[in-house]
């Protein structure tokens, strides 16, 4: 398990290129499947990969938030969408990590950044999910 984040942790820092490059880089630095998302702040929509697909139990890569967050465990829930609130109100990196409810999933990272243009009222967030080689 990477040794900043455990399940039930997140966070989130203004935008931090720094931050974020060290985050993924521990990330590489493992031996977890790793896969990019994207979300168009001005639908809601976020397209994923298949592995997030089939971890988080969808049937679909275009879903909403409530779709990716419903599969995971229930004390975790409210801090995800804590986290990714306050990353569509300005600019932002963070990363999360979660159980997810198919017991052979194990543990799913998300890290992840913002870029919002209140004015235009858009913005995009993108980032990856990484799965333990437990949950592949």
């Amino acid at each position: 398990m990477l040794r900043f984040v455990k399940p039930g942790f997140g966070t989130i820092l203004p935008e931090d290129t720094r931050a974020h490059e060290e985050w993924i880089a521990e990330l590489t630095g493992h031996d977890y499947a790793i896969e990019g998302w994207h979300c168009d702040l001005s639908t809601g929509i976020f397209s994923i990969g298949k592995m997030a697909q089939r971890i988080h139990a969808l049937e679909q890569n275009l879903c909403g938030l409530l779709d990716i967050i419903r599969g995971y465990a229930e004390n975790h829930r409210k801090i995800v969408l804590s986290i990714l609130e306050e990353a569509t109100a300005s600019a932002s990196s963070f990363c999360y990590c979660t159980d997810v409810a198919l017991a052979s999933a194990g543990p799913v990272y998300c890290i992840g950044t913002s870029r919002i243009d209140i004015a235009a009222a858009s913005g995009l967030m993108q980032g990856v999910f990484a799965f333990s080689s437990e949950g592949r």
